[in-house]
């Protein structure tokens, strides 16, 4: 299958790995290989050391994406710029009331997003301890690529390569010209409001970080179109103002 370059341009203009805190140089090589192998260009490293040798060479024809890779500190400054955040990780839970670690597989993430626009974030973590779980709780998404449950962790190239693999089988789905829907700001605005309604009624605060992360989940799967999410704003203020007047203002 030969991909169209009109939509690997969209593609690639879409969608961004980061790789949180890589360990190995020639894992990072390989990462920006691939990217080239898949059509994508925007690479974001958090908290990595100078490229040497072995990064360069691994990534063979992906070194200019490895040059211009963008260099932050923290996770938050690496994903505040994206509408959709999907954080991978090996480790999963059954226990549905630990949100953070209930995932789907890539195939199901990439046809949950094909309804939505905004560009899209695939964050990959640690090669020994993978994503923190402060770290996923930011995540509207979580990603787990099914494997042998006596020996589940990938290479983080072939998790990386896995993933965008998927998403060149489901590249209409991902570039498709969609209605305007909300957007990862506007997802972040309404938690917060849902969050200042809980606190005003007396939410335990011992459930408000599980609570939250579930919240994150069912709005990102929502798709809420922007008339939807201004009605629904506009709710969450009229309880507000009728829980403690000029709350709404906060």
């Amino acid at each position: 299958m030969n991909l169209d370059p009109e939509k690997l341009k969209k593609l690639s203009d879409r969608v961004s790995i980061i790789l949180v805190e890589p360990k190995y140089q020639g894992n990072v090589g390989a990462v920006a290989r691939l990217l080239k192998n898949f059509g994508l260009r925007n690479l974001i490293i958090v908290n990595f050391e100078e490229f040497t040798d072995e990064a360069l060479s691994r990534a063979m024809g992906g070194k200019e994406i490895l040059l211009r890779a963008k260099r932050v500190e923290t996770f938050e400054e690496a994903v505040k710029d994206f509408d959709i955040v999907a954080g991978t990780s090996s480790t999963i839970t059954g226990n549905y009331k630990k949100f953070r670690r209930v995932p789907i597989v890539p195939d199901e993430f990439w046809e949950s997003v094909s309804s939505r626009p905004g560009r899209i974030a695939l964050v990959f973590g640690r090669e020994v301890d993978g994503l923190r779980n402060e770290e996923l709780e930011k995540c509207h998404y979580f990603l787990h690529i099914p494997a042998n449950p006596e020996f589940p962790v990938l290479n983080l190239s072939h998790a990386v390569s896995v993933v965008l693999y998927d998403m060149i089988r489901n590249v209409d789905l991902v570039v498709t010209d969609l209605m305007r829907k909300a957007n990862g700001f506007e997802t972040e605005k309404m938690l917060d409001r849902i969050g200042l309604v809980l606190e005003k009624t007396g939410y335990p605060d011992y459930r408000l970080k599980n609570t939250t992360v579930m919240l994150r989940r069912i709005i990102s799967r929502s798709d809420l179109t922007d008339m939807e999410f201004y009605k629904i704003m506009g709710i969450i203020r009229g309880i507000l103002h009728a829980i403690d007047p000029g709350s709404e203002n906060e």
